[in-house]
């Protein structure tokens, strides 16, 4: 009988502790149950816990209260520049007339929403937003290089022509070791983007923007330029020699200043033409000269030979390097001789020896005709200049005129200013010592038949060599 109380007190107790732990599991169920619902009902009409809309924060807001939001956000908006070292800067709306219009598609937003899902949303998501951002781009600009970090950056380029160095053909800019340079433009280029969709702030570090001394718009726009001037190759075709001016020379002609100027020094590209004229015009330079009888001699002075126009050469060169050229050519030359090189008299030309009171005229190195002849007169101090001339011109029947005299000739022909080779018909005989006494007024007097084939035969340009 003991036995079977037990027995049935035993079961009452279990059975009301099941009943107890159905009635406490039905009530979490329900409370579960009735935060679910709760929470579906909720949704229905907010958005989501952790919504962003474009970078405005709605999370768990009603429509019209994330447009309060939105337009709150618009009204006080601010973008900001996370720099280096958790630094940051900010441009507001005010300071750029930022506006934008409410958007329009929250509503539609909301019902794209699955409320029952509610329970999974307990993580950021971003919906588009459907408006863009209107501002005044150049106040952007302007703003930006006014913050710490452009300013800074400006500093660290500091006078970049210290910086800048020529090393193996080229010239490059010597980094400092950090990358404090900013590229404006970039800056600029990609904050616009992100305000006209109304983000909040950007990253300088993430985006890329830190760059080194020679990833500077500035600094690279000089070296380009600098570069492209030393990149010049100017070979010169001067007679038997050649010259080769390349960025081992021009690199000292090219100037780097304030305010992204590179400029070319004008004044040692004159001074190097100038040098190329001094050692290879011969216009009055001393020539080493075979006589008609055999002698070896030096002549100098004269207006025969080689000169390069310097002024003109130099705009050319100038010009050639501006545009990076690589080039063979000859000088601009003034005058032209008739054959390279220091020796450049050639084959065709006049001799004439005042102490044999001769002359000799060679066509192509052949002898066309030799004659005795007058030439000035020494004890009037009308000597006949040496030197190396051209020939001016050629001219017939001309009178020639001075302070007393008036003469006509058949065939005349300068070579120095008024002074040249002619007909003398008027005279009886020629050579020997005529000159000491009744010599010329500084011509060169021929017999008619010789001055006849010297005036057939030579040409303007070609040389009258007097010794």
């Amino acid at each position: 009988m003991l036995y079977e109380e037990r027995n049935i007190y035993n079961m009452e107790k279990k059975g009301g502790l099941k009943k107890s732990i159905i009635i406490i599991a039905a009530s979490i169920a329900a409370v579960i149950a009735a935060v679910y619902f709760w929470g579906v009902w909720f949704y229905s009409t907010h958005f989501f816990f952790g919504t962003e809309i474009g970078s405005f924060n709605c999370s768990n807001m009603t429509v019209d209260e994330a447009k309060e939001q939105i337009k709150n956000d618009i009204e006080n908006y601010g973008f900001t520049f996370y720099e280096k070292d958790d630094k940051t800067e900010v441009v507001t709306g005010k300071e750029i007339g930022l506006t934008a219009e409410i958007p329009d598609n929250l509503q539609e937003l909301l019902q794209e929403q699955k409320p029952f899902l509610w329970l999974t949303s307990f993580k950021s998501r971003s919906l588009p937003l459907k408006t863009e951002a209107v501002f005044n781009r150049h106040t952007l600009y302007n703003r930006i290089t006014q913050l710490d970090f452009a300013k800074k950056s400006n500093e660290t380029v500091g006078d970049y022509t210290e910086k800048i160095y020529f090393e193996n053909g080229q010239f490059r800019a010597r980094d400092n070791g950090t990358s404090d340079v900013i590229s404006i433009n970039d800056v600029y280029s990609r904050a616009k983007a992100k305000i006209k969709d109304l983000y909040l702030g950007m990253s300088l570090e993430k985006e890329g923007c830190y760059k080194g001394i020679n990833d500077d718009d500035t600094v690279k726009g000089v070296l380009n330029l600098a570069n492209k001037f030393v990149a010049s190759k100017i070979t010169y075709n001067l007679g038997d020699e050649t010259i080769i001016l390349d960025s081992a020379t021009i690199k000292d002609w090219v100037n780097i200043g304030e305010n992204s100027s590179v400029k070319l020094n004008t004044d040692k590209i004159r001074e190097y033409v100038d040098g190329l004229a001094k050692k290879y015009n011969t216009v009055g330079a001393e020539r080493s000269f075979k006589t008609s009888g055999g002698s070896n001699i030096t002549v100098g002075g004269g207006d025969y030979g080689w000169k390069i126009n310097a002024s003109k050469e130099s705009d050319e060169l100038c010009g050639l390097i501006w545009e990076g050229q690589q080039t063979e050519r000859e000088p601009v030359y003034a005058q032209k001789a008739l054959k390279s090189g220091k020796n450049d008299i050639g084959s065709t030309y006049v001799e004439i020896s005042i102490a044999s009171q001769h002359l000799w005229f060679y066509k192509d190195g052949t002898l066309v005709t030799e004659t005795d002849i007058v030439t000035g007169d020494t004890t009037k101090r009308r000597s006949t200049p040496s030197g190396v001339y051209r020939l001016k011109y050629k001219d017939k029947n001309v009178v020639l005129k001075g302070e007393d005299y008036e003469t006509p000739v058949t065939f005349w022909m300068p070579f120095n200013g008024g002074i040249g080779l002619h007909d003398a018909t008027w005279r009886g005989r020629f050579g020997g010592s005529i000159y000491r006494g009744n010599g010329s007024h500084g011509c060169v007097n021929l017999p008619y038949s010789a001055a006849e084939k010297i005036f057939k035969s030579l040409s303007p340009g070609e040389p009258v060599v007097v010794y």
